[in-house]
């Protein structure tokens, strides 16, 4: 009986310490619209799947991870706007590094804005408008 309990409390800390991105960087990614109409968005990384999520004209939708520990953790998005598609990396290094410019918290924060004319990205929330330091990533094909 000792044993098992011993187990169950290790077993306990295990799960705290891998939820709580103590080796890593916990992040939060959020994605808004300013599309007139839904847009669709389909939201994965290599082990992970967030399934389909519909965002509104000026709704967002948000998630959080802790970065893997190699370094290489890789969200990516599929998004429909009517008849338009792309598909793009919402988080990869490159993206960490443009979110990470002006940030001194322990969790980081990705914000993209998606436009008529394409896909922006910044480490500061986008309110009421654009943020001078976004980054233009990619337009709709």
């Amino acid at each position: 009986m000792h044993n098992v309990f011993i187990l169950v409390i290790l077993a306990s800390s295990f799960a705290l310490i891998a939820d709580s991105c103590t080796l890593t960087k916990k992040w939060d990614l959020s994605v808004q619209s300013t599309l007139f109409g839904n847009i669709v968005a389909h939201i994965k990384s290599g082990d992970t799947d967030l399934g389909n999520h519909t965002i509104p004209f000026g709704g967002n939708y948000t998630w959080s991870f802790c970065a893997r520990i190699d370094g290489v953790t890789l969200y990516y998005g599929y998004f429909w706007w009517g008849l338009r598609f792309q598909s793009l990396a919402l988080y990869d290094n490159r993206i960490r590094d443009i979110c990470s410019r002006f940030q001194r918290s322990d969790t980081g924060h990705c914000y993209w804005l998606v436009t008529p004319d394409g896909f922006y990205v910044s480490g500061n929330p986008f309110k009421g408008g654009a943020d001078p330091r976004a980054v233009f990533i990619k337009n709709w094909d």
